[in-house]
């Protein structure tokens, strides 16, 4: 340090240059300490955003029971009602600042600045279908997953939400966004939220969801291709505690349909009606957050899990020229039951407190043989009717993943988490009397990322839950893959768990290289026993 200051006073002697870089120097530094001190701050902030994430205690929400009820728009198809589980609060979202947000059909996380704007992720189930309506001959629009980001302002009477969703999977390449203008009202013995919604459908969603392809097209149904459309619902909020402990919960809601899929030939209304009714129950059902049994000892967890497992793959294989090979299921094609007992062995290691790693494996290998009953074109072969073939299919599926708790306390914990899923899945298909054989294979390292939670009910059982998925479209693939678990632990003792659970997995690849050389549509899901040793 003294040299330095000697070298700065030697170069202030030396005239103009000098003094150029005399101030040079202490910019830089003022850069560099400003560059810091900005970074503490980032820091801080991400601490503090932390602390308010964490600082979330699950007994101040209630546990009930709702019904819902909803019209249908497609023809002959009667309204669905369903009736779940749901968590809500004695309070509606429009007057807390909590980060857990629980909206009408919407669930997901949020900030709230001070000058009360409002950020987050939100997500819900698209639960729009044919139903049992009169309509042969299409294809079946399913349910799916739609998640996406929010934007809210809560400063004037009248709040405002911007919502916008795509789709998981994504089938149709569509999205759809809301625009959401309330009038919050609290009392003291509960609350009343009329709203005004403008929705926005893409061109692509509503030609997947009220359009008619070609393929579906009947005499008295032809081809009609919607572009995008706007709809308005008018509705409100309504929850009333009919005591300390007791929350009745209504939601009511009429949308008014736009012209292009009033006019679709699938859809027989022009406007919908939406309605549930729930009541909660606020007992401080879940354990206390400082509750220190809940806390398992050891940082290393093994499982071993006997999975039922049921499988079904749609596979396609290409001939070498482009012509396209018969798109089939394999397992009613080739005579397979679907169904496979496996073993599957899971590995979690904490790294401190916050941290884990995660590894998990499973394989089966699947023998069969079977009497063509129709003709079966895959890849270059074509194997004819009554010919018997013998066919393999083996997967394998090792994950590998990185998690990092955002909150963990006695009572829950809830994480995000990424890392890699290697599979390979191989298909072999031949036939003995005609010496024909082809096969088919995928095997590609695919990353993942997700969440993961888990709940603490008493002092020994656990309720966990993961979802991880990720799309991709790269040059040798493209489409999707996914993983969902539940589970359910009882300790036994200090360092062994029983626990039961289901798994779902899925991938959907798509590529013209030539080991795959078409489509693979893979499922396999059931559910599974298993004991777990803590160390």
């Amino acid at each position: 340090m003294r040299e330095f200051f000697d070298e700065s006073a030697g170069l202030a002697r030396m005239g103009t240059r000098a003094t150029t870089d005399d101030r040079t120097a202490p910019r830089t530094a003022t850069i560099i300490v400003l560059f810091v001190a900005y970074l503490a701050n980032c820091d801080a902030q991400a601490g503090r955003l932390l602390d308010y994430i964490r600082d979330y205690d699950l007994n101040n929400y209630s546990l009930g029971v709702a019904v819902s009820v909803s019209q249908n728009p497609y023809e002959g198809a009667s309204s669905s009602t369903y009736a779940y589980p749901y968590l809500t609060s004695f309070r509606h979202s429009a007057f807390t600042d909590d980060w857990l947000l629980i909206r009408g059909e919407n669930l997901g996380f949020r900030y709230i600045t001070e000058s009360d704007w409002e950020f987050g992720m939100i997500g819900r189930i698209q639960t729009l279908g044919l139903g049992d309506g009169n309509l042969p001959g299409l294809e079946e629009r399913n349910w799916a997953v739609e998640t996406g980001p929010l934007i809210g302002w809560r400063r004037l009477p009248v709040h405002a939400q911007f919502r916008s969703y795509w789709e998981i999977p994504n089938r149709h390449s569509g999205g759809t966004s809301e625009l959401e203008l309330s009038l919050p009202r609290e009392f003291s013995r509960g609350f009343l939220v009329p709203s005004v919604t403008v929705r926005y459908m893409s061109g692509a969603y509503s030609r997947y969801y009220f359009g008619v392809a070609e393929s579906e097209v009947a005499p008295e149904r032809p081809t009609y291709e919607p572009g995008a459309a706007l709809s308005y619902e008018i509705g409100f909020a309504l929850g009333y505690e009919l005591t300390p402990r007791w929350l009745l919960k209504t939601n009511l809601g009429l949308e008014y349909l736009d012209s292009a899929i009033a006019a679709s030939p699938l859809v027989a209304k022009d406007h919908l009606w939406s309605g549930s009714i729930g009541l909660a129950y606020n007992a401080d059902l879940f354990q206390p957050k400082d509750h220190g049994g809940a806390y398992r000892p050891g940082s290393l967890v093994i499982r071993t899990a006997a999975f039922s497992s049921r499988f079904s793959t749609d596979i396609r294989r290409d001939a070498s020229s482009g012509v396209a090979g018969d798109d089939v299921e394999f397992e009613d094609f080739l005579g397979d039951s679907g169904s496979e007992r496996v073993l599957q062995t899971e590995i979690y290691y904490r790294i401190g407190f916050y941290h884990r790693l995660k590894a998990s494996y499973f394989e089966t290998d699947r023998d069969l043989q079977a009497t063509l009953q129709q003709d079966f074109a895959f890849g270059d072969e074509l194997f004819l009717a009554g010919t018997e073939v013998e066919s393999r299919l083996d997967t394998r599926r090792l994950g590998l993943l990185y998690g990092y708790s955002l909150m963990r306390d006695a009572q829950k914990e809830v994480g995000v988490q990424a890392g890699v899923q290697f599979g390979r899945i191989e298909l072999d298909v031949a036939s003995a009397e005609t010496g024909q054989a082809e096969g088919a294979s995928v095997n590609a390292p695919l990353p993942t990322m997700g969440v993961f939670g888990s709940l603490s009910l008493g002092k020994s059982w656990e309720l966990g839950a993961e979802v991880s998925i990720f799309a991709l479209d790269l040059d040798r693939y493209s489409g999707y893959s996914g993983q969902a678990s539940l589970t359910l632990d009882r300790m036994l003792g200090e360092s062994i768990a029983l626990g039961m659970g289901f798994d779902y997995y899925v991938t959907q690849l798509e590529s013209q290289d030539e080991d795959l050389r078409g489509l693979l549509r893979s499922r396999n899901y059931g559910p599974k026993i298993y004991l777990g040793w803590i160390f």
